[in-house]
């Protein structure tokens, strides 16, 4: 496997610093400490850049669209877990240091938008696993509702609306036919999920992740921004379980499940 470096300094910089010309997920309500323990922020030099979840104690799954490019500001980036704020973070918060980053071997960024749009992050030290921070498994969709979870707003940019620097969630329905119609072509349902709904995710809130019954099925990767008039949003997200070879190939295998996964059944992702 190989670790993909590209855009200049600057650019990354530039790009980061743009946060507040757009929003990040709409419409959605806050969540509490230890309810999602697995989210984490994604930041360059302390700036918000994007979501993503914990795999095991050194490894982060994020969307390639969210980190291509790191390797110029390496030593910049960091990954903060046990927090729902992004401007005071609670006693919980862990804070660690990148080491690398992977792209998908097939990672494209193409005009019509990411395919594969998938990363891993390691990180310089493991994770302290407890009630605020732990890992998540992933599976494959099932039923039609699901859970997106993200930093956004609490309301349309366009209606006079604040960002929120707290954690968010929304429920979403997934209907591929929506997206298969809004993308035109560019959409393709075995590697991707999507859904479509007046709550959705938006700018920023790349590489956060899509649950279901309590595995995450998804990370966000791209869909044409927010919209404040309670137009259906169509949403593509990275569907996880086709990349369960190349995701232990990098990364190894996900820890034997603690007291707060017992619950949960354990059924093994398998490649399409």
């Amino acid at each position: 496997m190989r670790i993909l470096f590209a855009i200049s300094f600057l650019n990354v910089i530039t790009a980061f610093q743009d946060e507040t010309a757009a929003g990040r997920i709409l419409n959605g309500i806050s969540v509490v400490i230890g309810e999602f323990p697995y989210v984490v922020a994604i930041k360059v030099e302390g700036k918000f850049r994007c979501g993503g979840f914990i795999y095991n104690e050194r490894w982060v799954v994020t969307a390639a669209s969210c980190v291509n490019g790191f390797q110029n500001v390496l030593d910049r980036v960091t990954v903060e877990a046990g927090i729902v704020s992004l401007q005071s973070p609670e006693l919980s918060q862990q804070l660690i240091r990148i080491e690398s980053f992977h792209l998908y071997d097939y990672y494209n960024e193409s005009l019509t938008g990411p395919l594969h749009d998938l990363a891993l992050i390691q990180t310089r030290l493991p994770f302290t696993f407890n009630s605020e921070v732990n890992f998540s498994y992933y599976d494959e969709t099932s039923g039609e509702v699901a859970t997106f979870v993200g930093w956004g707003v609490a309301e349309a940019i366009e209606d006079g609306g604040s960002y929120s620097n707290e954690l968010r969630k929304a429920t979403l329905t997934i209907n591929s036919n929506i997206c298969q119609s809004a993308y035109a072509g560019s959409y393709q349902n075995a590697y991707m999920i999507c859904t479509g709904d007046t709550q959705s995710p938006c700018h920023y809130d790349e590489g956060s992740p899509l649950v279901q019954n309590g595995y995450v099925v998804g990370v966000m990767s791209r869909n044409n921004g927010c919209d404040a008039t309670g137009t259906v949003v169509p949403t593509i997200y990275t569907r996880l379980s086709v990349y369960y070879n190349w995701m232990v190939a990098i990364a190894g295998i996900q820890p034997v499940p603690s007291l707060v996964q017992m619950n949960r059944s354990l059924s093994k992702p398998k490649e399409n």
